[in-house]
């Protein structure tokens, strides 16, 4: 489809300078879990190269037709790839029809998606333990506090991060509907889920049971998960603070994991930590990182 046309079938005028441009329709092979299709007949996903909010929705009516178009920066939808945390844009990426890709922005994406090697493997798979990690963490700490309720929305959480880390391993990029995919895999992560979900067991009998699947994980998983950090700090001889490490293009995004990352990495002795002194410090010493 031309983007004259579509400007025709969805009322709205579109520039030509966008970078690309994907329609979603309600009819045909629409993935079910798009809300962004919720009482329109289609969505479009515009990409713009930089724009003042990260998305600006528009609607537009042409006859009884009703569309929804998304207008987004290219680092936007970069960054929703990476992160895999919204769902409607990875799903307009992935399963849309591509109707304006004259610089082959769209196209590239969807090639990294669906070879997924590389760089896009690597960081994706630590930002997942990122969040596997944390939302262990957290869990275990509502156990701790007797909060049962809390640690199993929590660890419910966790097992999502885990699936995600399972599919990814395989060698798949990890849908929005993560557990349909986990299903043909034959994993542990999934017999979990349903341990956690419909055992007859207490509730906190269940939630430390998954703790303890979770925390075995987690150490045979942090090595492989850990490349992308592992190879950033061996990158420079000289040691990384954790403000530079989160300036950084590939951590950036994990701002409430990465130090729990860190300092799980420096309990198992795969990274070191150094203290040396610095002016911003106060009375004590700055912390840096290197392998």
């Amino acid at each position: 489809m031309e983007l004259s046309n579509l400007t025709l079938f969805s009322g709205e005028t579109f520039d030509e300078s966008v970078l690309g441009a994907v329609a979603l329709h309600q009819t045909g092979n629409a993935p079910f879990q798009s809300a962004l299709l919720h009482d329109f007949d289609m969505v479009v996903l515009m990409l713009h190269e930089e724009q003042e909010k990260e998305r600006i929705i528009t609607h537009t009516m042409a006859g009884e037709r009703r569309t929804q178009s998304v207008h987004v920066g290219l680092s936007a939808l970069e960054r929703a790839v990476m992160a895999g945390d919204n769902n409607e844009l990875l799903t307009s990426l992935i399963a849309g029809e591509v109707i304006w890709d004259p610089k082959g922005i769209l196209g590239e994406m969807r090639r990294e998606i669906i070879q997924f090697q590389g760089p896009i493997k690597e960081r994706i798979l630590f930002m997942e333990f990122s969040r596997f990690l944390h939302m262990y963490v957290k869990s275990k700490r509502y156990m701790e506090a007797g909060c049962t309720m809390d640690a199993y929305n929590c660890v419910l959480i966790a097992l999502y991060h885990w699936a995600r880390i399972e599919v990814s391993e395989a060698g798949c990029f990890p849908d929005p509907a993560v557990w349909e995919q986990i299903k043909g895999l034959n994993s542990s992560v999934h017999k979990l889920y349903e341990e956690l979900t419909v055992s007859t067991e207490t509730l906190d009998q269940r939630v430390e049971l998954i703790l303890l699947a979770c925390e075995f994980s987690i150490m045979s998983k942090m090595s492989d998960c850990c490349t992308i950090l592992l190879n950033i700090l061996g990158s420079r001889k000289e040691p990384w603070s954790i403000k530079e490490l989160l300036q950084h293009s590939g951590l950036s995004q994990l701002g409430a994991e990465l130090p729990l990352v860190l300092r799980k990495l420096v309990s198992r002795s795969q990274i070191r930590e150094i203290a040396s002194w610095a002016e911003d410090a106060g009375d004590g010493h700055a912390v840096r990182y290197t392998l």
